[in-house]
């Protein structure tokens, strides 16, 4: 009897500034991996996590580190906007973040919409 992979993968293709963009997004439950790529390419690595405890006046905390690839603060915001979407409610999930595109800076709002479709 085959077994249920217990990941859930879904994808989407999108344009960006006029070029094709793969989205691809991997749910392992405590940690999800978000590739967003224009060249096919895995790119920058980015890692991003809660912070635990949650902090007194009820805000949370995030840590972002780059793991391959040159910095990119653009980037590094876009990661860490994933990462509180990822985290509005429990489960929280440490996100791993693949970019990988022409534009060095990322149109923010245009990803995290599509991230949140596939999210749905």
């Amino acid at each position: 009897m085959p077994s249920k992979c217990p990941v859930k993968v879904r994808q989407v293709g999108y344009s960006i500034e006029n070029t094709p963009t793969e989205f691809l997004l991997a749910d392992y439950g405590s940690h999800c991996f978000v590739q967003i790529t224009q060249v096919g390419k895995v790119g920058k690595l980015i890692k991003a996590s809660r912070d635990k405890p949650d902090h007194l006046d009820g805000h949370s905390t995030y840590t972002i580190t780059n793991l391959l690839g040159a910095e990119n603060e653009q980037v590094d915001i876009l990661a860490r906007q994933l990462v509180e979407e990822l985290n509005r409610s429990p489960p929280y999930k440490t996100l791993l973040l693949s970019y990988s595109c022409t534009s060095t800076q990322p149109p923010i709002s245009t990803v995290c919409s599509v991230i949140k479709e596939l999210c749905a």
